[in-house]
């Protein structure tokens, strides 16, 4: 029993100096400080939500004005999405018409006839000058200014 008080009593003891140093007073300005820095944070992080928020309405109603002017009259009084799918239809459209002349203007080149051509232009094959090395084409071409004037 009398070790039982001696403990409860040795402990007692050491709480009351591990308390000995704390001073309520500074804890709570230290906590209103952290209060105050988590306020700052907060607002912070809120302007600049706001700023991220203000420049994305910006950037799609300039790129809805970029598309509206794009596709011209045919925009006049749609709804948003009504523009979006007007204009990547025509976007689409665009880009199969563009596929379309490259697969043709390529099929025109490997020809017989623009085959025969380039040989008899320059002196060589397709084939060859794909073999040819980068000064073997730079010489090449300078060759061909010659004979038939430059570029510029």
């Amino acid at each position: 029993m009398k070790t039982l008080l001696a403990a409860t009593l040795a402990s007692l003891l050491a709480a009351g100096q591990a308390y000995a140093d704390w001073d309520p007073e500074l804890e709570a300005q230290e906590q209103r400080e952290r209060d105050a820095a988590a306020r700052e944070r907060a607002a912070r992080e809120a302007e600049a939500d706001r700023i991220m928020q203000e420049a994305t309405a910006k950037a799609h109603a300039q790129e809805m004005t970029r598309k509206r002017e794009y596709l011209g009259a045919e925009a006049k009084g749609k709804s948003e999405a009504e523009v979006n799918r007007l204009y990547d239809a025509k976007v689409a459209a665009k880009t199969a018409e563009a596929n379309r002349v490259a697969a043709e203007g390529m099929r025109k080149a490997n020809s017989p006839e623009a085959r025969a051509a380039t040989k008899e232009v320059t002196g060589y094959s397709m084939e060859e000058m794909s073999k040819m090395s980068d000064a073997e084409l730079e010489a090449l071409s300078r060759d061909m200014e010659k004979k038939y004037g430059g570029g510029n």
